[in-house]
């Protein structure tokens, strides 16, 4: 903005019009002089000057309805208004301040307190400009950054696909607390046509945390299509990630391998809470706890790789999810936690309680996205 601004002046006599058309001219600024109210706000319509000081009594279209107009139009932008008033008119001062105006000044004009008062004004007019200035950059910085966001979440979705995510034995539900999700499940189907499943929750939220992910989700599917050695992967999974990622990142992994033909589960988890196996009629037979470090942690000598087996008789549901839902935080700070995820396992039958937990989770976040990322998976072993 330059130093002159733009003002308005609705004023019906004269000789006030010319005193202060002469006045505000020769300290720099540009004026506009209108005769009544309806004029005024034709003027400040197509000029929207920074600055409007207006009679209350006129012809036509009075001070007030003016101010009351022009307010309409204004929205969200301020636009100091200055009531110009005889002293003893107290109760226009009033109505005018009433109606919209910021300030007053009484007839008759002394141009020093005018000058003081528009210079008292010039300095927020400029401060708003230069907030609305910061404001269109922001904006434009927001929507680049969100665009750029999208486009690399759409790439990001392509490199991983879906696997085998689409198997009948698996549910799963994904949440992202933002665009990008720290967490991710992954499936993949071997050689050997067992089935190897990943849920993983990396450090962080949004772009930052999704990379690390995306890091050891290339690695699992190269090698579980293979049908490597459940060990194999996840050192393979840790090298990548120890060598790719700053000191402080890491990703919390479960990794399974499911044979349904030998019925077995073999199971290495680092970082993730336990993961559930639910017998048909609800009871909890076993735990798969987390026995080991998050995947990026450990160097290579010292990494720990031994896996966990356990074979069922009868069929069984094993229910994977990261600490996300167990601390889903509703309003008040309340946990779901982990007690209400099994009453409604034990409550709904097998092909039901994902459908439930995902419901139940929603109604406890009061449709509130959460503080963190959000992933559950479920295989039906029979």
């Amino acid at each position: 903005m330059t130093n002159g601004l733009t003002i308005l002046v609705a004023e019906d006599d004269v000789a006030t019009q010319t005193l202060l058309h002469r006045f505000l001219t020769r300290m720099g600024h540009t004026v506009f002089m209108a005769d009544n109210g309806l004029q005024a706000v034709e003027l400040y319509q197509q000029h929207l000057p920074d600055i409007i000081l207006t009679d209350v009594n006129m012809p036509v279209m009075n001070g007030l309805e003016a101010i009351k107009e022009i307010r309409q139009q204004t929205g969200e932008l301020w636009v100091p208004i200055l009531i110009l008033s005889a002293s003893e008119q107290d109760q226009d001062i009033i109505r005018g301040l009433q109606s919209g105006a910021d300030d007053y000044l009484p007839k008759p004009i002394k141009l020093e307190i005018l000058s003081a008062k528009i210079e008292a004004m010039r300095r927020l007019v400029t401060l708003q400009q230069t907030n609305l200035a910061n404001q269109h950059i922001l904006k434009a910085l927001y929507e680049e950054l969100e665009e750029e966001q999208l486009l690399a979440k759409q790439v990001g979705d392509k490199m991983l696909g879906y696997g085998a995510l689409d198997h009948p034995n698996i549910e799963y539900w994904l949440q992202p607390n933002r665009y990008f999700s720290g967490d991710l499940i992954a499936a993949a189907l071997s050689v050997d046509n067992g089935l190897y499943l990943m849920l993983a929750d990396a450090t962080g939220h949004g772009l930052s945390a999704a990379l690390p992910t995306l890091t050891i989700a290339r690695t699992f599917h190269a090698m579980a299509k293979k049908a490597l050695p459940l060990p194999t992967i996840v050192t393979e999974m840790n090298t990548s990630a120890k060598r790719l990622l700053p000191i402080d990142r890491f990703v919390a992994t479960n990794v399974f391998k499911i044979d349904f033909n030998l019925k077995t589960i073999e199971a290495w988890c680092g970082g993730i809470p336990d993961t559930l196996l639910i017998n048909e009629s609800g009871d909890l037979v076993h735990r798969f706890k987390s026995r080991h470090l998050a995947i990026g942690i450990l160097p290579s000598e010292s990494f720990n790789d031994s896996i966990e087996h356990w074979q069922w008789e009868s069929p069984i549901q094993l229910i994977s999810f990261s600490d996300g839902l167990t601390e889903a935080a509703n309003p008040e700070g309340v946990f779901f936690g982990e007690q209400q995820l099994i009453d409604i396992i034990q409550s709904f039958p097998a092909k039901q309680r994902i459908a439930q937990l995902k419901q139940s989770v929603l109604s406890h976040l009061n449709d509130d996205h959460g503080q963190d990322d959000i992933s559950l998976v479920s295989v039906y072993c029979d």
